[in-house]
């Protein structure tokens, strides 16, 4: 799909009554790459930082061959990074996974400084 503005993307929010929709969480992660909409849907993002569920399907989406060199895998690589620190210290195990990708953009951290606090 392709959304000039934010007011034609927000019209699919990504999650409803507590519920996250992954298609719709797809747009968002492969339009968070656009510089003109990057800056809302980074806003919208920060809401859900202790969101267990959104941290699952990010991780999801970075582990799955079918978004294979999708922006979207780009996206979640991002918003990985924001999840808070003891969410992603919850989900250890992924994080240290996606970590080991030889492809530097698909890894959420370009450091090791994620070693110090995980």
């Amino acid at each position: 799909m392709y959304f000039r503005t934010w007011d034609e993307l927000s019209k699919f929010c990504p999650i409803e009554n507590g519920i996250w929709n992954k298609e719709f969480l797809y747009e968002y992660l492969v339009q968070s790459c656009c510089i003109r909409l990057s800056d809302f849907i980074d806003q919208f993002m920060e809401n859900y930082q202790n969101d267990e569920t959104l941290a699952k399907l990010l991780f999801e989406f970075l582990l799955d061959d079918q978004y294979d060199g999708s922006d979207s895998q780009m996206g979640a690589a991002k918003y990985i990074a924001r999840l808070d620190r003891g969410l992603l210290k919850k989900n250890r195990e992924l994080l240290l996974k996606v970590q080991e990708n030889e492809v530097e953009w698909k890894r959420p951290f370009h450091d090791e400084e994620y070693l110090e606090w995980l």
